[in-house]
């Protein structure tokens, strides 16, 4: 990239251009100076204070879409430029997504130009350059014309040069352009751009245009930086790309950012973009892994947060959740001594239930139909299924709405699920547009990052899991709920239609049978860690 004062190598004296250096945010104020306001280290040398000084740059991409107000005030700011161009002394030459082939009429002053060789086609080409009123960049844009053909193959010379001369020709034959081009005229282009446009550009900015390309779709980028070998133009990329979309034509509604806000962000990037602070539900999704464990573990890290788990780990805007699915047959001691061990595992963020996960039959299959007209394949076609009246949780965020869609997905793939084909993916989404509203409650308040809510099982009786209740157990492993099945009768239940390979099963103690249950109270806070025990005070 030159340096302010600079010309390009291969012009050095003779060129007539000096390529000011400027920056992103520098751009909407430096193409508006003045030809007196623009002043170099250079200019107390009589040479080139007569030469004139020019910006040549582009803006491809946009800003970063977590923060819809720099988008905006991205946009506005274009906006603004080119309010601020059409008002000021400058003429300016806007161009949006491309410039139109010469006509036939535009075409017929060029009839007379022979075919013969390049340099006669050169000499007669050059020869039509006009620029009425402006015989200074008349003579510039003879020379350029040389300069940008030098590459341009003998077959397609002839049609290059008449459509370089035809846009020139509508760039400047305006009266406004002749009243003002004494000043540095501004040629603003906007949108897709092909290499001829882009020559064109490299054309203008040695005639002494201010030259400023701007596209909203980094594909762009690729074109700008082939077509610059000469290093003429600055290039200003930002991280995204975005369609096009047409030019801005009126301002954006934007919040005004006070300095505490502004503080306050550059605390939480830098407190928040390490993997040791999080910010409150700083992140949309979340990935679920099963954790495999000994019984014993389960004790310890049952009330542990979620990213001080082993294996947490975050992604982007995604969090990798390490969660327990476990099931644990038979009684270890006493029976008071057991529920003691259930009681300890309740927290406020616990659901507890007995026997069942909650429905206690399954919907026939004349039910499901109204479901299959939002499946496509294996696939759920989940904007329609979320934009219908079968969607329950519209009044649930955005995120969660999408979290709950997305792994009822999930479940399907999962191959957790032992079921007909034919009957899987409506099984799901009856059951996940019902889940329980303490359930959908309790989700509200999951927080990633910090405490994993729980659902708990003790099933005491001879009934296996139905079709239904084994998907809402699959369903809330993958949502990263913590899932333990008591089952003193070490009978099936959730075996019936939950493959082995999705939760960890355990067998303590004896099996019990005809066991009676006491009244469970969600407590208000997470108990206190149990004392620990000779083995963990020798060995910690």
């Amino acid at each position: 990239m030159k340096f302010e004062g600079f010309s390009t190598p291969e012009n050095t004296e003779r060129t007539p251009i000096i390529y000011l250096e400027t920056a992103a945010e520098a751009i909407p104020t430096d193409v508006l100076k003045l030809k007196s306001e623009r002043r170099t280290a250079s200019d107390n040398y009589s040479l080139e204070t007569e030469k004139l000084k020019v910006y040549f740059a582009s803006l491809i991409g946009v800003p970063p879409a977590n923060d819809t107000d720099d988008y905006y005030v991205y946009r506005n700011m274009l906006y603004t430029l080119r309010e601020n161009l059409i008002k000021s002394p400058k003429c300016l030459i806007y161009i949006e997504n491309g410039m139109r082939a010469p006509t036939d009429d535009e075409k017929a002053v060029f009839t007379d130009i022979p075919h013969t060789g390049r340099t006669e086609i050169l000499e007669a080409m050059i020869s039509l350059v006009r620029i009425d009123g402006d015989t200074l960049r008349e003579g510039y844009a003879k020379t350029a014309l040389k300069a940008v053909s030098k590459d341009i193959s003998d077959d397609l010379l002839y049609d290059f040069c008449v459509k370089i001369i035809t846009w020139l020709s509508r760039c400047t034959r305006s009266e406004h352009y002749v009243k003002s081009c004494s000043e540095i005229p501004l040629l603003m282009f906007y949108g897709r751009i092909t290499s001829d446009e882009m020559r064109f550009l490299h054309f203008s900015s040695m005639l002494g245009f201010d030259v400023l390309y701007i596209c909203e779709d980094r594909q762009y980028e690729k074109l700008v930086n082939e077509y610059n070998p000469e290093l003429r133009l600055q290039l200003f990329t930002l991280p995204l790309s975005n369609t096009i979309s047409p030019y801005p034509d009126k301002l954006l509604k934007v919040k005004v950012v006070t300095d505490a806000y502004r503080a306050s962000k550059q605390l939480d990037q830098y407190l928040y973009s390490s993997d040791t602070f999080f910010r409150d539900f700083q992140f949309p999704k979340i990935t679920a892994l099963t954790l495999k464990t000994t019984i014993d573990e389960i004790d310890v890290l049952w009330h542990e947060q979620s990213k001080f788990r082993s294996g947490f780990k975050v992604e982007g805007d995604r969090a990798i959740v390490p969660n327990i699915f476990a099931k644990i047959s038979g009684v270890r001691g006493d029976l008071d001594s057991y529920f003691d061990g259930i009681k300890y595992k309740l927290s406020p963020m616990s659901i507890i239930t007995r026997n069942s996960p909650a429905y206690k039959r399954d919907i026939d299959s004349h039910q499901l139909k109204i479901y299959r007209n939002y499946i496509n394949g294996e696939q759920i076609i989940t904007e329609k299924l979320k934009n219908s009246s079968l969607n329950k949780f519209q009044y649930l965020s955005e995120n969660i709405q999408n979290t709950i869609f997305e792994k009822m997905q999930e479940a399907a793939d999962s191959g957790y699920l032992k079921l007909d084909f034919s009957e899987t993916l409506p099984q799901i989404i009856h059951v996940g547009l019902n889940l329980d509203k303490n359930i959908l409650h309790l989700y509200q308040k999951f927080d990633f990052t910090k405490d994993i809510p729980k659902f708990i099982i003790i099933d005491t009786i001879e009934d296996t899991f139905s079709k239904v209740e084994c998907i809402q157990l699959v369903l809330l492993n993958l949502l990263g709920f913590d899932i333990l099945i008591y089952t003193p009768t070490g009978y099936r239940n959730l075996e019936t239609f939950v493959d082995d390979s999705a939760f960890e099963s355990y067998i303590q103690g004896e099996y019990k049978y005809k066991v009676s249950l006491p009244r469970f109270k969600i407590p208000n806070k997470i108990p206190e860690p149990k004392p620990k025990g000779l083995f963990d005070r020798l060995f910690r």
